[in-house]
Parts: structure tokens; C-alpha cells; sequence
């Protein structure tokens, strides 16, 4: 069975100066399913040159048929993501280099870091906080003792009205016992 592949793959590649290859003759050709080449194509489609039959199905011709193996071997062969190798059509085949990983001693560094610096924003706003709450304490016990000196002075100038109003009350009851009483009768002598 494998050698009747390799004999229709020979075949296929012997005819492509002759015709252009559908998705699943293509499939077939780079040993992949027809479903992963039509994802390749939808995702890398700016990349690939396709073509057009007269029933509106996608064509390959030779310069296709070399960008699919190259695809199949960067994502197959050397595990590029569709990104790596998007990347790789766009700088014109500048292989894809990964950024460098964070050892796990980097990256608890780093979240320490962070860590000691949310502690020390909320220290800071800790430290705010209490001076407002001073200042806010002090304002309160200000306005505290005003209002017990005002209400001292109104209680004082209230003592001092009642004990004027309690003394002229006590001169009118002693110039009404000083004056002899008359009778009611005798007031139109």
C-alpha cells in the first residue's frame, strides 16, 4: 500500500506543470487531511497565492504547492505556532526567534517585587489616612469646645436674666408689703 503512495504522490508531482491540484489532491500530495489545509489556508491566506477553478474551488499551482510544504515543515518539523509562521511569511522567511522565558526564580523576583510595592502603596495611603483622621479628630474636638463655651455664656447670661427677673420679683413683694394694703372699698378715698 505505501508503495502505491508514493507512486501516485510521484505522479501528481511529475503532473503539476500540467494542472493545478484541489484542497484534498493537495492534502494528499503533503500527507495532511483536507481540513488542516483549509485551516492553513484560512489563517495564512495572505501567503499563499490560490487560484480559482471555473466552479469557484481553490487551486493549487506549483508556487502554492511549495508554501504548503513549507508550511507542513515549519508547523510539522520545527513546531511553529500559525503565528510563528505568519511571522515567518511577513519578514520574508526571518526565522521566528522566541523571547527569552522567565526562570521561575525571575518571575517570583518579579512578583515580590510587585507585592512589596502594593505593601508600600499601602503604607503610604495608611500613613495619609491617619494624619486625615488626626487632623479630623482635632477639628471635632475644636469645634467641640466652642460650643461648650458657647453654651457656658448662654447658661451664664440665662442665670443672670432668671436671677434679675427672681430679684425684681422680690422688690416688687417688698414694696408691696411695705405699703399699707387698702381695701378695695377704700380706694376712692
Amino acid at each position: 500500500m505505501g508503495n502505491l503512495d508514493n507512486q501516485h504522490t510521484d505522479t501528481t508531482v511529475k503532473d503539476l506543470g500540467k494542472s493545478m491540484l484541489t484542497v484534498k489532491e493537495l492534502a494528499n500530495l503533503i500527507e495532511e487531511t483536507p481540513n488542516i489545509v483549509r485551516n492553513w489556508i484560512k489563517d495564512l491566506k495572505e501567503y499563499i497565492p490560490l487560484n480559482k477553478n471555473e466552479a469557484g474551488y481553490n487551486v493549487f499551482d506549483a508556487d502554492a504547492i511549495e508554501k504548503m510544504k513549507l508550511i507542513k515543515h515549519l508547523h510539522r518539523e520545527r513546531n511553529y505556532s500559525i503565528k510563528q509562521i505568519e511571522h515567518y511569511f511577513a519578514t520574508g522567511g526571518e526565522a521566528y526567534t522566541l523571547a527569552p522565558q522567565k526562570g521561575a526564580d525571575e518571575l517570583l523576583a518579579e512578583e515580590l517585587n510587585e507585592l512589596r510595592e502594593q505593601i508600600k502603596n499601602l503604607e503610604d495611603y495608611n500613613k495619609k489616612q491617619e494624619e486625615f483622621n488626626r487632623a479630623l479628630i482635632e477639628k471635632l474636638d475644636n469645634q467641640g469646645e466652642y460650643i461648650d463655651k458657647k453654651l457656658d455664656n448662654r447658661d451664664k447670661l440665662l442665670m443672670e436674666s432668671i436671677r434679675e427677673i427672681q430679684e425684681t420679683k422680690e422688690l416688687i413683694a417688698a414694696s408691696d408689703k411695705e405699703a399699707p394694703k387698702k381695701k378695695w372699698f377704700q380706694f376712692w378715698k
